[in-house]
């Protein structure tokens, strides 16, 4: 799952929010989910044909799937605090991130994914060492070296920007925060052209995106989460058993552009 507190873009295991005494929790897979659902709602004069990629489609809707098994229920620290990508050992990331890569059943999609995993970690400021990176390229040569050969480099890395762009778009409407002025990068179009996105939360619940960016003027993305009392977190028994038990709801964001 990912958690809210302390991110600014890196995911962590879980997401949660904190609502007064409650948090909330939104699990990876779900994130994204909502990540393709944005990238859906991207103007065809931006996407240029990329909406029909279903190589592409697949990786942004399946980039987390490694994560499910794992949050089937969240992960508390010695110290009390929910697992998150800063205070996890980079070991057990690596190994979810390679679960993502291998479980993907599109091979051009499995290169995808690993190209965005391996820029996440080179770029990682909590990290030690950059084993996974090695481990990737590893696994890519000796089961994907005839179709590296033959992509065409291009199109690879804008269909790489999409999945990096729809991912960080997606952690921040599953926060909720507020969006600092250099926090969304501009995306790249197949002709070349590049769009400067800035968005802006207007009210609670609410994202003005700027004219034309989306298809619609009016949108509306539905995210599921489960809700808990935070002093559970101090008996990591009792939440688990709660969240098992807990019933998922759904909130509402509208974006407007």
């Amino acid at each position: 799952m990912l958690i809210f507190q302390e991110y600014i873009f890196w995911r962590a295991i879980l997401i949660t929010k904190e609502f007064l005494e409650d948090v909330c929790f939104i699990t990876q897979h779900d994130h994204a989910r909502i990540s393709l659902d944005l990238f859906l709602m991207i103007s065809p004069d931006i996407t240029q044909g990329l909406e029909t990629s279903e190589e592409l489609k697949y990786a942004i809707r399946n980039h987390d799937c490694g994560w499910i098994e794992y949050d089937n229920v969240p992960k508390i620290d010695d110290s009390g605090k929910v697992y998150t990508f800063q205070n996890m050992k980079s070991s057990l990331q690596d190994e979810l991130w390679m679960k993502s890569i291998t479980s993907s059943m599109i091979p051009y999609s499995s290169l995808l994914i690993a190209q965005h995993f391996k820029f996440l970690s080179s770029n990682s400021v909590s990290r030690e060492d950059n084993n996974f990176v090695k481990i990737c390229d590893s696994y890519i040569s000796k089961n994907y070296s005839q179709l590296l050969s033959d992509i065409d480099t291009a199109l690879f890395e804008v269909q790489l920007d999409f999945l990096k762009f729809t991912d960080l778009l997606s952690l921040i409407l599953c926060r909720e925060r507020e969006v600092g002025k250099n926090l969304i990068p501009s995306i790249k179009s197949l002709d070349g052209s590049v769009h400067e996105v800035s968005i802006q939360k207007v009210s609670d619940s609410i994202y003005k995106f700027p004219p034309g960016f989306l298809k619609s003027k009016q949108n509306m993305i539905e995210i599921p989460y489960k809700m808990l009392p935070s002093e559970l977190i101090l008996t990591p028994k009792k939440l688990k058993e709660e969240f098992r038990q807990s019933r998922t709801k759904y909130r509402r964001i509208g974006l407007s552009g």
